[in-house]
């Protein structure tokens, strides 16, 4: 899939001094990386790998094109969409919504973190910890070798909430 197949609608960013600033979004090609913090959308294209290194940290959604790779070593505070084809290795912390179509894979390795809701009609290997609703659309969770699943915890009101 090509940049043509989609849009990349512009992110709003509220300045210091509360003015409004629309930036595009990091569109990945060709193999990538982020070692440090970036705010934003990043969508990653066919045939492209973008790895976010053991001290980047992503506040933003991140979509994976059909034939794309990410590696996430160090933390994603927002969405993760894997379309059909695509894969996403998970060693550090994805904390947000996760959405895996069929055909995609999300690879939960030791020592990662899945934190937040599932929608899966493709695959998710979890040999982590993952915690969140899920919703099964066709696909499956296999939690393998030792991977867990992380139960919420009941506080006074009665409310379920996830202790990381």
């Amino acid at each position: 899939m090509g940049s043509d197949d989609h849009d990349h609608p512009k992110d709003l960013h509220i300045q210091a001094d509360g003015s409004e600033e629309y930036r595009g979004p990091w569109v990945v090609e060709s193999d990538d990386s982020l070692n440090a913090n970036h705010s934003g959308t990043v969508c990653v294209h066919e045939g492209a790998t973008f790895q976010i290194g053991p001290r980047g940290t992503l506040s933003g959604s991140l979509t994976l094109q059909s034939g794309s790779t990410a590696r996430i070593d160090g933390k994603v505070a927002g969405s993760l969409t894997v379309a059909s084809g695509a894969i996403a290795e998970i060693t550090g912390d994805q904390s947000g919504s996760v959405t895996v179509d069929r055909g995609g894979l999300v690879r939960v390795h030791p020592g990662g973190k899945l934190a937040g809701s599932l929608v899966v009609a493709g695959l998710v290997e979890n040999r982590g910890v993952r915690g969140g609703s899920v919703q099964i659309r066709g696909g499956e969770i296999q939690d393998l070798d030792g991977g867990s699943e992380k139960q919420p915890t009941r506080t006074t009101d009665g409310s379920s909430i996830y202790v990381w």
